[in-house]
């Protein structure tokens, strides 16, 4: 029990307690305020407080059978409203009327006003007003109450009318449509405005609507069109604009038919066969029954206010005494209905008693003025129907005292799409883009990239769709050979396709217009914009090139390594140091007056082998005794310690990072090393298209070396990538695909993908060209590129990344790379030709010593005693 009186504190905290009295236990009360300067002069003034008093209290003794009202009944509009009335009765001037509405709001009063034409109504949650409105000048009040309902939001129109309107009517109409509302956070509207010449031929009504619209600035005025005009005019420019084409989807037309009722052209079908597949047209047309008796008195209308009013309290205090019945005296002040919820409830009461008896009472200001609207429903009829077969839907009627009454939109396609309709599209089975599979009681189901666009689509446009999948004749796609036959279908999922041709039966079935779209991802390209349509692009393939993996290089010359390039002029200073500093310390010793014939240093030839042998830290038997000498001996020691080092660092450092093949990453390296590799793409691709148009050099020595590729080259193709001879050139996405494939089915990595991505290919899917739903379907699929959804669909169809996607470096090598002794096999070579050279000399000394003995023998010496 305390959890209940809690929650029904917390419930009406802010009413006082809900300490507000009942129907039930005291009587409703109402101020009643008709300002004098309402009426013409003080008489009629004086009648109409007599008038409305006297009505109300007859009519409350008569017809109130449980409780009563007490009225109270005011000249002045400036009264206190804080005291404990339920209800506000007010003939008053607009401004005066929305200044006591704001009073009566604030006191959470039930407010009634009867006030001047062209004023705005009250929320439906705050009360009801009825402008006193003289028959046809009613247009301007329409406008005004559409926007009060939010029922017509445009901020930018624009506004055709005939020249049958006087000015007044037109400039009430235009200030109905751009006034700021009370209460409404609605923009300005920007508005243009032309008139239409209403001749008495159709020619001549044409000619004058052709020569507005033909020149027509859309992309300024934008797409909202509001004309107002009679029935005749309404068909020519309806004709017109059709004729222009100027009602598509994107655009809305709302008719206003103002002589509907004279010419008794109460039927909207005879404007059906001038709706257009895909257009937005509505109708608003005068449904007046002009034979009888129409007035638009004041008396009516509180006649009507207050018998709604009596059965609303009626129902409203049978309801509390039933209550009261059941929970007895305490517990009913607390659950009572609070002020606000009574308001509420007597509101909705009087709304629905209103309603009821507004075209089935005989009270004639009930049914005085009525108009009536009209939706067109065009959207995908031509596909359900197999012909252009629109309809209208009569969606509500505006009356004066009830306002706008509708029960649906004006533009249902604006806001529902296609309305959940059933739409074909055509397909045909090409994965990843678009799988098409069977289940084994025989149920076709879609799947692929395309498919996860056009549910995306399906549900933003509220459309359903089947699939039409005609029988083509195809032949294998690129790589789907027998060599991958054995991965199954894991390897059928991963084949990428071909979209660059697209079976003809597709296409049929797009140019007869008996499909929304293709669903099928088909490569833009101009040729086939002469006869289909492209969407924008869903997604967007990258060309890159696919080569062998970089090998390690061999390392039997290793010893050589930091021999490098770089260093060859660091090695060539090196020698020539070393021929020149015998010569120098053989003159610096020989000169220097401290020396002394030291063995080993005796002539330049025995100084070049010194130094030889102090580069390789293997000395010599003996040092020279002068200081000069010493001293070049020395610096040369400090510059011999440093290239040691420098050599066993980068020694070491080659023997633990193998030296790696350079990689192909650009298009620039590929051409480098055209003489090496060749390079080739699929016949009949989109690349070669751009390559032979590109303007850069290198894109056209691209092509010229380029080879072409069959379906039945893959296995060839796949060794000769292996073996380094060839760089494979397609979709990015087709390659990942390969590697994928191979490491499947080796286990082992083989290829090396390309970072440069020089082409991108638009992949789209394609509709009839003269479909009107193209900027439709082009703002959706704009809206799923900004948002992400394309490339989330695209990497989760994608392979995952694996150790094939790595780029080798060194890192990988030196996790894996043991140093050993075959590393060192190149010093063995030579050694070996080391030791074929000290042979080769050792023969030449031979050779040169028997000669100089046999030259000798020959020589006559004299004889010395």
């Amino acid at each position: 029990m305390i959890s209940v009186l809690l929650l029904l504190f917390n419930v009406n905290y802010g009413d006082s307690f809900n300490d507000y009295p009942s129907t039930v236990t005291a009587n409703t009360t109402m101020a009643v305020v008709i300002d004098k300067s309402f009426f013409g002069n003080k008489e009629e003034h004086k009648n109409a407080m007599g008038a409305v008093q006297d009505f109300i209290v007859n009519t409350v003794k008569k017809e109130m059978h449980v409780g009563g009202i007490v009225v109270r009944v005011f000249r002045d509009v400036n009264i206190n409203l804080r005291q404990d009335y339920t209800i506000l009765l007010s003939v008053a001037a607009c401004y005066i009327t929305w200044r006591l509405h704001e009073a009566a709001r604030k006191e959470e009063l039930i407010h009634f006003a009867i006030t001047d034409p062209d004023c705005p109504r009250f929320p439906d949650s705050d009360g009801i007003s009825v402008p006193l409105i003289v028959p046809g000048e009613e247009l301007s009040q329409i406008f005004l109450d559409l926007r009060m309902t939010n029922v017509l939001s445009w901020n930018v129109i624009n506004i055709l009318h005939d020249d049958t309107f006087d000015r007044d009517t037109i400039s009430r109409v235009i200030k109905a449509i751009s006034d700021n509302l009370p209460n409404r956070k609605l923009n300005l509207v920007s508005r243009s405005i032309f008139t239409l010449k209403h001749d008495d031929t159709e020619r001549s009504r044409k000619n004058s609507v052709r020569k507005i619209l033909h020149d027509f600035h859309v992309d300024q005025l934008g797409h909202c069109f509001l004309v107002i005009a009679t029935a005749d005019m309404v068909a020519d420019v309806m004709d017109v604009a059709r004729s222009l084409k100027m009602v598509h989807p994107s655009s809305q037309w709302l008719y206003v038919i103002t002589d509907s009722a004279m010419q008794n052209v109460t039927n909207m079908t005879t404007f059906v066969d001038l709706l257009g597949e895909g257009g937005n047209v509505a109708f608003m047309y005068n449904a007046t029954d002009f034979e009888n008796f129409c007035e638009t008195k004041l008396i009516c209308y509180i006649k009507e206010f207050i018998q709604a009013l009596l059965k609303a309290l009626q129902y409203s205090m049978i309801n509390e005494i039933d209550l009261l019945r059941k929970v007895g005296y305490e517990d009913f002040d607390l659950i009572k209905l609070t002020k606000r919820e009574r308001r509420r409830e007597i509101l909705n009461n009087i709304t629905i008693h209103l309603s009821q008896n507004t075209f089935a009472s005989e009270v004639v200001c009930g049914r005085c003025l009525l108009w009536r609207f009209s939706s067109s429903i065009t959207w995908g009829n031509f596909f359900s129907h197999g012909k252009n077969e629109a309809h209208l839907l009569d969606i509500g009627v505006w009356t004066p005292n009830l306002g706008v009454n509708l029960t649906d939109v004006i533009f249902p396609h604006i806001a529902h799409g296609f309305r959940g309709i059933n739409l074909p599209i055509a397909t045909y089975h090409n994965p990843p883009w678009q799988i098409s599979t069977v289940s084994e009681i025989g149920e076709k189901s879609y799947e692929g990239l395309v498919f996860d666009v056009v549910r995306y689509l399906s549900k933003k446009l509220n459309f359903t769709y089947t699939v039409i999948a005609p029988e083509v004749s195809r032949t294998a796609r690129s790589w789907n050979t027998s060599r991958f036959a054995k991965l199954g279908e894991k390897i059928d999922d991963m084949t990428m396709s071909n979209t660059r041709k697209i079976p003809r039966e597709v296409i049929d079935l797009v140019l007869e217009k008996k499909v929304l779209l293709a669903a099928c991802a088909y490569t833009v390209n101009e040729y086939a914009k002469g006869t289909i349509n492209f969407t924008v692009p869903i997604f967007v393939q990258t060309y890159s090139f696919l080569t062998s993996r970089p090998r390690q290089l061999s390392r039997a010359l290793l010893f050589a390594s930091p021999f490098t390039k770089e260093a060859r002029t660091t090695w060539a200073c090196l020698a020539v140091a070393i021929i020149i500093m015998g010569p120098i310390l053989y003159l610096v010793h020989k000169y220097s007056p401290y020396s002394t014939k030291t063995s080993g240093l005796n002539s330049s030839w025995q100084c070049v082998w010194y130094v030889y042998g102090a580069l390789l830290q293997q000395g010599g038997m003996y040092l020279p005794h002068s200081d000069s000498a010493r001293i070049l001996i020395g610096v040369w020691w400090l510059v011999v310690m440093v290239l040691v080092a420098t050599y066993s660092g980068s020694l070491v450092a080659f023997l633990t990072f193998p030296r790696m093949d350079a990689s192909i990453l650009t298009v620039e390296d590929l051409i480098a090393r055209k003489d090496k590799i060749t390079w080739g793409f699929p016949n009949g691709s989109f690349l070669e298209v751009y390559l032979r148009n590109a303007d850069e050099p290198k894109y056209h020595l691209l092509l010229s070396h380029a080879e072409r590729h069959n379906d039945t080259e893959a296995e060839q193709l796949m060794e000769r990538i292996k073996e380094g001879k060839h760089a494979l050139i397609d979709w990015r996405s087709t390659l990942r695909f390969l590697m994928r494939k191979d490491l499947l089915l080796t286990g082992g990595c083989h290829f090396s993908l390309s970072s440069d991505e020089f082409l991108d290919e638009p992949i789209a899917m394609i509709m009839s060209q003269e479909s009107p739903y193209s900027p439709v379907i082009n703002a959706e699929l704009h809206r799923m590129h900004e948002s992400g959804l394309m490339n989330k669909w695209i990497s989760g169809r994608m392979p995952m990344k694996d150790k094939c996607w790595e780029i080798p470096g060194n890192t990988q090598a030196v996790n894996k790379r043991k140093v050993n002794v075959a590393d060192m096999q190149g010093i063995f070579f030579v050694l070996f030709m080391g030791i074929t050279l000290a042979c080769f000399f050792l023969f030449c000394e031979f050779y040169w010593h028997r000669r100089k003995v046999s030259k000798e023998r020959k020589l006559i010496r004299p004889f010395v005693s």
